[in-house]
């Protein structure tokens, strides 16, 4: 029973326990509903089934799972039908702020319509996507040592589909309300792995290939994700946060030169957008300028990082 200071109790009616089981992206209806008025305030939960039939295990797994501190009782009863969004409606809600240029134009569009099937199969979860991410970075290793100019094509592909799929696992978690700390940071750590796997293998293969200073040019682009990554997963951590790499997204207002660098340098190093880069530069065979163009950029993100992060003269911190 709630105390003088409790919320009274909400209800969410539905016409038939069918009705309260139906899946909505992933969650029995009548979970979302409790989840709605669970945060919302509600300390007390009514649920009414009109036809009395009993909710189905999973629902009251749901239910269970996503109440919170808030009571639930199940009767048969009507009221006003609970009103909740579609699948999709739910799945599109998934974006993130900090999505990058590519992620907001191309990736999400693609990985919100995989989110959605995946979240029509009983039983599916966005631990199964982040594995399934990590054997695919696995795999576009030899794709790349092994497979000469098709291979550099295919992971080249490869690559870019990792990066669409990456969206997949959070979407999943936000529409399932399955996010979790240590969630985040094993996507993280997959997202970080397969990057460095990627310029790795193509350095290797450009090196083996043309034989000339490429292959320090990679090896430059690979030490300075390394260190970069390293530098920012300390300093996360030191926060008390868990494993991330989104420290130094934010919004910008190009009103100058040093803005307009630092959108670039922000976009470029996402992602989602250097995927796309080295996918389409490599297609038109330009798989040189790509790890190039990493290079470049990534050395002007490791300056921004150590000016960050290390503690520079006030002047140098400043202007940074």
């Amino acid at each position: 029973m709630g105390s003088e200071n409790s919320v009274p109790a909400d209800m969410a009616a539905f016409a038939s326990a069918r009705a309260a089981d139906r899946r909505i992206a992933g969650v029995a209806a009548a979970a979302r509903a409790v989840r709605s008025l669970a945060e919302a305030g509600a300390l007390e939960i009514r649920l009414g089934i009109a036809d009395g039939a009993p909710l189905a295990r999973a629902t009251l797994e749901d239910i269970e799972r996503l109440r919170g501190g808030a009571a639930v009782s199940v009767e048969r009863g009507t009221g006003a039908p609970a009103v909740l969004p579609s699948s999709w409606e739910v799945v599109r809600a998934t974006g993130k702020p900090g999505d990058g240029l590519v992620s907001r134009r191309l990736n999400r569009s693609v990985s919100q319509r995989i989110t959605w099937l995946l979240l029509r199969i009983p039983g599916a979860r966005p631990i199964q996507v982040t594995i399934f991410n990590a054997v695919l970075a696995l795999v576009i290793v030899p794709v790349l040592l092994l497979g000469g100019e098709a291979g550099l094509v295919l992971g080249g592909i490869l690559f870019h589909t990792a990066s669409i799929l990456d969206g997949v696992d959070g979407e999943m978690a936000r529409a399932t309300f399955r996010a979790s700390p240590a969630g985040a940071a094993l996507d993280s750590a997959v997202d970080i792995a397969t990057n460095l796997l990627f310029v790795g293998a193509l350095t290797v293969n450009l090196a083996l290939r043309d034989g000339d200073a490429i292959g320090w040019i990679g090896a430059w682009a690979v030490t300075l994700s390394v260190v970069g990554g390293m530098l920012i997963a300390r300093r996360v951590r030191a926060g008390g946060a868990p494993l991330g790499f989104d420290l130094f997204k934010r919004s910008v207002h190009i009103r100058g030169l040093v803005d307009l660098i630092y959108w670039a340098v922000q976009t470029l190093t996402g992602r989602d957008c250097f995927a796309f880069l080295f996918m389409a530069l490599i297609l038109v065979g330009l798989e040189r300028t790509a790890l190039m163009i990493y290079a470049g950029v990534g050395t002007v993100w490791i300056v921004y990082v150590l000016a960050s992060l290390l503690p520079l003269p006030r002047l140098f911190r400043g202007a940074a």
